[in-house]
């Protein structure tokens, strides 16, 4: 009901003055005394339509400004609640970026405990894999303006990640150790057998990378670490690369191979950092 509308309309107007005339017979009759009861009973039968019309329209408008002010309160009260999610959503984000931004510097001071020689970036946020790759190569928000260089090893406390392989003046392509054109020296832990770690598109659809060129007489086994070597300048020594799961004969029968699963979880992977320098970085050494 449009209560505007009803009180500027002819009928509105209409009950005005019906009301009107009808109270001043009433208050005549009362006026008068005794002598007119017999007119105010005869008044109040023919206003008792009139009384019961105007007592529905009042409790009628009575109902509808109740809802119009219920429905009001309840808007402003939602509107109240609305803003306190928001608001609590917004201190929730900066919880979560607080923390992640935590765990990412003590996953670098993990890092530069075991190695004081090592120069690291800022904690490097990694923002989206590259798609269709099984090698699960990625992006981070670090780039040539942050000091970023081509070729740098990015690496967690877990071990070797792999290298930045495409750069800008923000951002960078990180290039992992289960990709096919990632080579890296490494040795066996245990026995000191040498051999290179690279991508295999089987291994790394099972996320597991392949060590080669192990000499046939090698005894690496499962569960063996395997370490960078160090020896070409590229990779500092002694970054855990993985652990072997299995062993087998190349076709060749010249050399024997180890299928690793990586130390690295690329799946969890929220932050990583990149070795800037290193002792050794550029230096080509003998075989270790």
């Amino acid at each position: 009901m449009n209560l505007n509308a009803f009180f500027r309309s002819t009928r509105f107007r209409v009950l005005l003055c019906v009301l009107a005339v009808l109270t001043g017979m009433m208050l005549y009759a009362l006026k008068s005394g005794a002598q007119t009861d017999y007119l105010t009973r005869a008044l109040r039968g023919l206003t008792s339509p009139v009384r019961r019309f105007s007592a529905s329209v009042s409790g009628s408008v009575s109902e509808k400004l109740d809802t119009y002010y219920q429905s009001k309160a309840y808007r402003d009260e939602n509107a109240r609640l609305r803003d306190e999610i928001a608001s609590l959503n917004e201190q929730l984000i900066g919880y979560d970026d607080a923390m992640a931004e935590l765990e990412a510097l003590r996953d670098q001071l993990a890092v530069k405990e075991k190695h004081s020689d090592f120069v690291l970036s800022e904690p490097c946020k990694v923002l989206m894999p590259k798609t269709n790759d099984m090698s699960r190569s990625f992006l981070i928000d670090q780039g040539e303006e942050d000091g970023i260089t081509l070729n740098s090893p990015v690496v967690c406390s877990h071990g070797l990640i792999g290298v930045v392989t495409e750069i800008s003046p923000h951002y960078s392509t990180v290039t992992t150790i289960l990709a096919p054109e990632l080579s890296v020296g490494a040795v066996v832990l245990r026995t000191g057998d040498s051999g290179i770690v690279e991508g295999d598109l089987r291994a790394a659809s099972q996320d597991r990378a392949k060590m080669m060129y192990l000499d046939e007489k090698s005894t690496a086994k499962e569960g063996d670490l395997i370490i960078t070597a160090g020896t070409t300048g590229l990779f500092p020594y002694g970054l855990p690369v993985g652990n072997v799961t299995e062993t087998g004969i190349e076709d060749t029968g010249l050399a024997k191979y180890a299928i690793l699963a990586p130390s690295v979880d690329f799946s969890s992977l929220e932050a990583v950092t990149v070795l800037l320098d290193f002792n050794g970085k550029g230096e080509t050494f003998g075989e270790q």
